[in-house]
């Protein structure tokens, strides 16, 4: 089974290496893992004190910034972060407590062992999903503690099929910090007594953002006091199924909509589908604030946005890919997006629908109900800045964890 997996990886990488000449984020990627040595190298990382954390894309990294923050706080290590989507470089290079950061090199064997050798870090914690077997057998190899922080896990995933070889990856790992009862009763199952539940840290990372939220003076302008939904991290198939809607809306409801992907196709995309009726974020106060629909062509606004709604519509759910709903919730607004069976892996939008506070749709015109109820009761979708307080904490049950690795 190890052959078939190390030929899987490689036949991956071969995939992503013909994909970089046609798509910009495989090309990101495929460089990107190129430059990794030699940053590694240039940085001199062999003789720093580091805490290593891999993630796999943004929503991961946010996760991970709790940790991260009480790290930095509590100890003297730097902080490097290793990452596979092209999306997360950005925001990982942004942020002030990140030292270090590159994208990690492909799961073979050579090339872990190879990054293992430029690499001595006093501890590696995996975000969520991370779970590389190469990644992990050669960090167990080197006496090096590996820590699961976040992770969910269900009864239909690979690690629990009889004779699986992918539940000898879990086994390599030093301790799991899991987010809910059942992940922890399930890797008890397979023999793994090193899990505590811990729940979710993007509970405290909401929680901080809203504690730390400045008001934005030229957003406050262009709602001048009307009703405002926010479209938050929206995809062009969330748009095509709820444009209709906003066309024809004929009240003084004002729209703000943060795509997802921020670049020119996008931002394109989005104005000729509301022809007229758009300004965007770069413009304001120049541009004439009277127009409906803004657009948001700026990175890290999000999360601070959702205040200015009535409604926030999390995009990705038509997908099966919904994004943060959280960071929403937290503002004590209702939160609606696409309905798609897949979201039903995410644990907290089924404790926010039972809640009250989560409305999935399956179409255009659910859409334009759920709003119009919304708009005429607002104590619809109430709860959510009391539901995200009642599940943190998560951060302070880890800084206990933790601390007996950084003696």
């Amino acid at each position: 089974m190890r052959f078939i997996y190390n030929l899987f990886i490689s036949i991956f990488d071969f995939f992503l290496r013909v994909n970089s000449n046609f798509n910009k984020k495989s090309r990101n990627i495929y460089q990107g893992r190129k430059r990794t040595f030699k940053y590694i190298q240039q940085k001199d990382l062999i003789n720093q004190d580091l805490v290593w954390i891999h993630v796999s894309s943004v929503g991961e990294f946010e996760q991970a910034k709790p940790i991260i923050d009480s790290i930095k706080k509590k100890h003297n290590y730097k902080i490097l972060i290793s990452y596979f989507s092209s999306s997360t470089e950005g925001p990982v290079s942004e942020y002030k407590n990140v030292d270090y950061h590159f994208y990690i090199v492909s799961d073979k064997t050579k090339s872990m062992q190879n990054l293992f050798n430029l690499l001595k870090p006093k501890v590696l914690i995996l975000i969520k999903y991370e779970f590389w077997h190469n990644l992990i057998k050669l960090a167990k190899l080197n006496s090096i503690p590996i820590i699961s922080i976040s992770s969910v896990f269900r009864k239909n995933q690979i690690y629990f099929y009889p004779g699986s070889f992918f539940k000898n990856i879990l086994r390599n790992i030093s301790l799991f910090l899991v987010q809910n009862e059942e992940s922890l009763k399930l890797l008890k199952k397979i023999k793994i007594k090193n899990v505590k539940v811990i729940g979710d840290t993007r509970y405290d990372r909401v929680l901080e953002i809203f504690n730390s939220s400045k008001e934005i003076d030229s957003i406050k302008e262009f709602i001048n006091n009307k009703n405002t939904i926010i479209i938050g991290s929206s995809w062009k198939s969330d748009i095509e199924i709820i444009k209709n809607e906003i066309i024809r809306d004929l009240t003084d409801t004002k729209y703000i909509i943060v795509p997802h992907n921020i670049n020119s196709r996008e931002l394109d995309y989005l104005e000729n589908t509301f022809i007229n009726d758009t300004i965007k974020y770069s413009e304001l106060p120049q541009k004439n604030i009277r127009k409906r629909i803004l657009i948001v062509d700026s990175y890290g606004m999000l999360s601070s946005i959702y205040k200015y709604g009535k409604i926030a519509f999390i995009g990705g759910g038509f997908r099966g890919a919904l994004h943060n709903t959280l960071e929403a919730a937290v503002w004590d607004i209702p939160v609606v997006y696409g309905l798609n069976k897949k979201n039903k892996k995410f644990i907290e939008v089924k404790r926010l629908e039972e809640s009250g506070i989560g409305f999935p749709i399956k179409n255009g015109n659910e859409f334009k109900l759920i709003k119009n109820r919304i708009l005429k009761n607002r104590n619809i979708g109430k709860g959510g800045s009391k539901f995200i307080e009642e599940n943190s904490g998560a951060i302070d049950k880890i800084d206990v964890l933790l601390n007996k690795y950084f003696k």
